[in-house]
């Protein structure tokens, strides 16, 4: 074998390796989409579902059941707005530089604000089994909603 026809072979080998690579990335692309969207529907549904009920039924008004449904909503504008802005970002698109800086912007602070919600619930559920007459005292519904307490 010369050495033409060795280099000839290389480049055909490299050649029919980086088109399989291109439609194996092709083909994951795909699928990492069809379970984006999935976590998507569920995310928003299921969401959108404790708030109704939340809203609707008067008994669940209660101050843990308040970060509950502020994790909810956190989770509910991931589902809406940060899923569909991800799956945008990984196929290259916004191309813009200010876009995509508010894309990931967004992202970040859709994914922070639910991650905040859940470490909320975490230290109120945390305080009420690890001191629960002092819990009982201190910690009002106005406490979870934001409000002071002297108002």
């Amino acid at each position: 074998m010369e050495t033409s026809e060795l280099f000839t072979s290389i480049e055909n080998t490299t050649n029919s390796t980086v088109g399989t690579n291109e439609y194996q990335k092709a083909e994951l692309n795909l699928y990492y989409v069809a379970c984006e969207v999935l976590v998507a529907i569920f995310a928003v549904v299921g969401n959108a579902l404790v708030i109704f009920v939340f809203r609707r039924e008067r008994r669940l008004r209660r101050r843990t059941n308040y970060y509950i449904v502020s994790l909810a909503a956190a989770d509910l504008l991931v589902g809406l707005l940060g899923i569909p802005f991800a799956i945008l970002s990984s196929v290259g698109l916004p191309v813009n530089l200010h876009a995509c800086l508010f894309t990931v912007s967004l992202l970040v602070v859709l994914c922070t604000i639910s991650i905040f919600c859940l470490v909320a619930v975490s230290v109120d559920r945390y305080w009420a089994i690890l001191h629960p007459m002092g819990y009982s005292r201190n910690v009002r519904t106005k406490t979870a909603l934001g409000e002071s307490v002297g108002d």
